[in-house]
């Protein structure tokens, strides 16, 4: 996500991000220390309470949603992941298998980081619930994003930022045919040529050279959140008719601001029912 007077620092911030994965700097005290080490330690227990919720799979198709907020110095990427998981609980039937992982420093102490680590392990274990040719996953990742990268940041932690290639190796490797992937940040069209096939709709915010908007610490929704999953989703059942719904959102919103337009796109998902 991106508004026109906060780009460059935005960039800037995701640079420092990316330079902590590279060379291990993180801009920590000696006061911060322990809560980060605190907060690294909980991670396990965190990971085996949000796991030990879920429901044992049944015999009807069941979807499943795993939400990723990655950015934590804003709380928009926060409030629109777990706003999200609250509307596939209720609308969609995911209460008791649905995960939220979140990066900010206001839920540490209650839910996991999103990061590869966490991400992965809660992958595999749905991996080992789900029935690979019956039930569905909807991933969601929200943050900001460069081309091919999604900024992965908690505030004095060096995590590594997510690339396509993470994101399907995880899931091959969880036996999860059935996907269905939104990517709500910059450049998420990125991740289309890597990730979409005919089992696997992608659903990105922009396209692979654009940015996208409505990030501001202030906003409950970016941009393609609000119109996506606040707006067409809470009237319509189909993901691939929503998007269309969006789409046209989006558009009028950014023509209204006099933005480059983010032009969203969705590509993959021929074999999948259920997603129409």
């Amino acid at each position: 996500m991106a508004h026109p007077s906060t780009k460059i620092t935005i960039l800037n911030l995701f640079a420092l991000s990316l330079l902590a994965v590279v060379v291990g700097w993180t801009p920590t005290t000696a006061a911060q220390r322990p809560e980060l080490q605190a907060i690294t330690a909980r991670q396990p227990e965190l990971l085996k309470r949000a796991l030990d919720r879920l429901l044992a799979p049944s015999g009807q198709p069941q979807l499943y949603f795993v939400g990723f907020a990655g950015y934590g110095r804003q709380s928009v990427f926060k409030r629109e992941v777990l706003a999200v998981r609250r509307i596939f609980d209720d609308r969609f039937g995911t209460h008791g298998r649905s995960v939220a992982l979140v990066n900010h420093p206001s839920t540490a102490n209650d839910i996991p980081l999103a990061d590869a680590s966490n991400l992965d392990a809660v992958l595999q274990h749905l991996g080992k619930l789900m029935n690979p040719n019956r039930d569905t996953l909807f991933l969601f990742l929200s943050s900001h994003g460069i081309e091919g990268r999604l900024a992965v940041d908690m505030p004095g932690l060096a995590l590594r930022s997510l690339t396509p290639l993470h994101v399907k190796t995880m899931l091959d490797r969880a036996g999860i045919r059935r996907r269905i992937i939104v990517i709500s940040s910059c450049h998420s069209g990125s991740f289309i040529p890597t990730l979409a096939n005919p089992n696997t709709l992608v659903i990105a915010a922009a396209r692979a050279d654009r940015s996208s908007f409505g990030c501001e610490d202030r906003r409950q929704w970016t941009y393609f959140g609000d119109a996506y999953f606040n707006r067409a989703l809470r009237q319509e059942t189909s993901f691939r008719r929503a998007f269309e719904h969006a789409k046209k959102l989006v558009t009028l919103w950014e023509v209204q601001q006099q933005l480059t337009p983010s032009l969203p796109q969705m590509a993959g998902g021929e074999s999948l029912s259920g997603a129409d």
